[in-house]
C-alpha cells in the first residue's frame, strides 16, 4: 500500500521524451506544493476552529486540493501540458482575483505574477512565460483604472501584513528560481555530459573511419591481388590445357613462351633446359625475335653463378629483380635492354631440376610474392608437360625399336620355321586338298586372286584363288572374307609355331633339367663322363657323341676347336 502511495507521489518517467521529464518533474512539484500548502492551512483551521462548518473560502481550497490531486494523476497518464496549462491558469486567475479584492495592484497578491511569469516559463517555455507577462501587465493597468474610478474600494495596506505578504511572495518567487536553475544546471551538466560521450564517441567513430578505411583499402587491395590471382590462374589453365594437347616435344618447347605471352602479358617468355651434365642452362626456346637471335647463336648460362637463370637453376628456387637497373646479379644483355623487371622459376619433374622458366616484363616491380606462388604453379605444369613429352618421344622410340626388333626376330624365326618344314601348303581344287611340295607351283596365273599372309609386317604366306567361272569378277565382301581368313590364318600359325618352340623349349629344359639331377648324383669322374656322352647321345639320334678332358696350359688348335660338329 505504501509503494503504490509512494508511486502515486512521485514525478513521472517518460524514457522517450526527456524534455517532456524535465516539465513533469516542473509539474509535480509546484502541483504537490500547493497541495500541501492547501492542506497545512485547512488542517490550521480546523485546528483552531474545530469542527465548524467550512467557510466558502475553505471549500473552495478543498477544491483547489482535489484539483492539484487529480493534476497529479494526470501527469502520471502523461497529459503533462495540459496540467502544466491549468496549473498557470489556476495559480494566475487566484492570485490576481486575491489582488482584486484585496489591495489591488498594490496587493503581495499581484506581486504573485512574477512567480507565475517563472512557472510558466519553466512549464510552457518562452511561449507561456510571454503570454502570463502580458496578461499580468493588463491584469495591472485593469486594477489601476478599477481602484482609479472606484469600481472597487482600496483599504489601507498594513504594513507588517506588506512585509508578510511580500516575503511569502520572495520565498515563492526563490523556489521557482530554484528549479529554473537546478533545471538549467541539470541541463548543462546533461549537456557537458553528452559533449564529452559525444566527444568520446567523435573520437571512436573517427577511429572506427580511420580503420574502416585501411580495411576499405586493405579489402580493395585484396580484391585486386584476387582479380589478377585468378585471371593468371585462369591464364595457366588454358595453358596447361594447350600444353597437354601438343605431343611433339620441339613444337611443345616452341609454343609454351608464344602462349604464356599472348595470354599474360609478358613481352618476353624463354625456357632454359640443363645440359646432361647439368653444367650450362641452355636457351631452347623463346618468343621475341631478341631471344630467337640469342638461341641462334646458342645462347647459355654456367649454372651456379649470380645471374638470375644460374641461380635458379642451382638451387631450385623462384627468383625477381624488380629493378632491373639497380640489380647487380642481372646481366644487362645487349639484346633485352628494355627489360624492368623479370621473375625466374625452376622447372621440375618430380625433385630434379630440368631447367628454368624466364619471364620478364617492361615494367618495373611488376612481379610480387603473390605472382610467384601463382606462376610456380604454371612452371610445374610446363616442367610436367615437357617431361612427359620426352617420355612420350621415348616410348615412341622405343616401340619403334621394339617394333623393329620383333619384326627382325620374327622374320628370323619363320625362315627357319619355313626352311625346316617339307609342307609348303595345300592346294584345294573343289574336290580335294592335296600338298604342295615346292612353292613354285603357287605361280600367280592372270586370272588368280592373290592374298598375302601378313605378320608384324611380314609375309608369310599366300592365298591364291582361282575362279571356275573366268568371267566370275570378285565382290568386295568375298574380298573382306578372304583377308579376313588372311589374317585370322597368320595369327594361326603364329600361334602354332610359339606353341612347337614352347614344346622344343620345354622338352630342353626338361633334359637339361634331368641330367643335372643324374650328375649331381655322380661323384666319380668316370661316370660323370659316361653318363654325359650317353645322355646327349640318346637326345640327338643320328649322332656320335665324344667328351675328352683337355690340359688347359697346353695349346690345342684345331678346325673343329671352340665349335659344336656332328659326326
Amino acid at each position: 500500500m505504501l509503494n503504490e502511495v509512494w508511486k502515486f507521489f512521485s514525478p513521472p518517467v517518460f524514457p522517450q521524451d526527456e524534455d517532456k521529464t524535465r516539465k513533469a518533474r516542473y509539474a509535480h512539484v509546484i502541483a504537490l506544493g500547493l497541495l500541501l500548502v492547501a492542506l497545512a492551512y485547512e488542517a490550521l483551521v480546523r485546528f483552531s476552529a474545530g469542527f465548524a462548518v467550512p467557510s466558502s473560502f475553505e471549500l473552495i481550497l478543498i477544491g483547489f486540493a482535489l484539483a492539484c490531486i487529480a493534476g497529479l494523476w494526470l501527469l502520471k497518464k502523461g497529459h503533462v501540458r495540459l496540467i502544466s496549462f491549468f496549473l498557470v491558469a489556476l495559480i494566475w486567475f487566484i492570485s490576481n482575483g486575491f489582488a482584486a479584492t484585496s489591495y489591488g495592484a498594490r496587493d503581495a497578491s499581484y506581486i504573485i505574477n512574477f512567480a507565475i511569469v517563472l512557472m510558466a516559463g519553466l512549464l510552457l517555455g518562452w511561449q507561456g512565460a510571454g503570454i502570463i507577462t502580458l496578461a499580468s501587465v493588463l491584469s495591472g493597468f485593469a486594477l489601476a483604472y478599477a481602484e482609479q474610478n472606484g469600481f472597487i474600494k482600496i483599504e489601507s495596506y498594513p504594513v507588517l501584513l506588506f512585509a508578510r505578504d511580500v516575503t511569502f511572495v520572495f520565498v515563492l518567487n526563490g523556489v521557482f528560481i530554484y528549479l529554473l536553475i537546478t533545471g538549467l544546471e541539470n541541463a548543462l551538466s546533461k549537456s557537458r555530459s553528452h559533449l564529452k560521450g559525444l566527444e568520446s564517441a567523435n573520437k571512436s567513430l573517427n577511429l572506427t573511419q580511420t580503420e574502416l578505411e585501411a580495411r576499405t583499402t586493405d579489402l580493395l587491395t585484396a580484391n585486386s591481388q584476387l582479380e589478377n590471382r585468378t585471371k593468371k590462374l585462369h591464364a595457366v589453365a588454358e595453358i596447361t590445357r594447350t600444353a597437354t594437347t601438343l605431343r611433339d616435344f620441339d613444337d611443345l618447347l616452341s609454343s609454351i613462351p608464344s602462349i604464356i605471352s599472348n595470354r599474360l602479358g609478358y613481352y618476353h617468355v624463354a625456357i632454359f633446359l640443363l645440359d646432361e651434365q647439368r653444367q650450362y642452362a641452355i636457351l631452347r626456346a623463346a618468343n621475341t625475335e631478341a631471344g630467337l637471335r640469342m638461341l641462334a647463336r646458342g645462347y647459355r648460362q654456367p649454372v651456379g653463378q649470380l645471374e638470375l637463370v644460374s641461380s635458379v637453376a642451382q638451387m631450385g628456387q623462384p627468383r625477381i629483380a624488380l629493378h632491373l637497373a639497380d640489380d647487380k646479379s642481372v646481366p644487362q644483355d645487349s639484346e633485352l635492354q628494355v627489360t624492368q623487371s623479370e621473375l625466374a622459376l625452376p622447372l621440375k619433374s618430380g625433385d630434379e631440376i630440368i631447367g628454368v622458366l624466364d619471364i620478364q616484363s617492361v615494367n618495373p616491380s611488376d612481379f610480387t610474392e603473390d605472382d610467384i606462388s601463382t606462376l610456380s604453379i604454371l612452371a610445374d605444369q610446363v616442367g610436367i608437360a615437357l617431361q612427359n613429352s620426352l617420355l612420350f618421344e621415348e616410348s615412341q622410340r622405343a616401340l619403334r625399336e621394339a617394333n623393329v626388333e620383333s619384326t627382325r626376330a620374327a622374320k628370323r624365326a619363320w625362315k627357319e620355321y619355313t626352311d625346316a618344314l617339307q609342307m609348303k601348303g595345300y592346294r584345294y581344287d573343289g574336290i580335294k586338298s592335296e600338298p604342295l611340295k615346292d612353292a613354285k607351283q603357287l605361280n600367280r596365273e592372270n586370272d588368280s586372286l592373290l592374298i598375302p599372309v601378313q605378320l608384324r609386317g611380314q609375309t608369310i604366306g599366300r592365298l591364291r584363288l582361282n575362279p571356275s567361272d573366268r568371267s566370275h569378277s570378285w565382290t568386295d565382301d568375298e574380298l573382306l572374307m578372304v583377308k579376313a581368313t588372311a589374317e585370322r590364318v597368320a595369327l594361326a600359325l603364329e600361334g602354332t609355331r610359339l606353341l612347337d618352340e614352347a614344346q622344343k623349349r620345354a622338352t630342353r629344359e626338361s633334359f637339361l633339367s634331368e641330367i643335372a639331377t643324374k650328375l649331381s648324383a655322380s661323384f666319380q669322374l668316370d661316370s660323370i663322363l659316361r653318363d654325359t656322352v650317353q645322355e646327349l647321345g640318346q637326345t640327338l639320334p643320328n649322332s656320335t657323341v665324344t667328351f675328352q678332358l683337355v690340359n688347359p696350359s697346353t695349346p690345342y688348335h684345331s678346325p673343329e676347336s671352340d665349335e659344336v660338329t656332328r659326326e
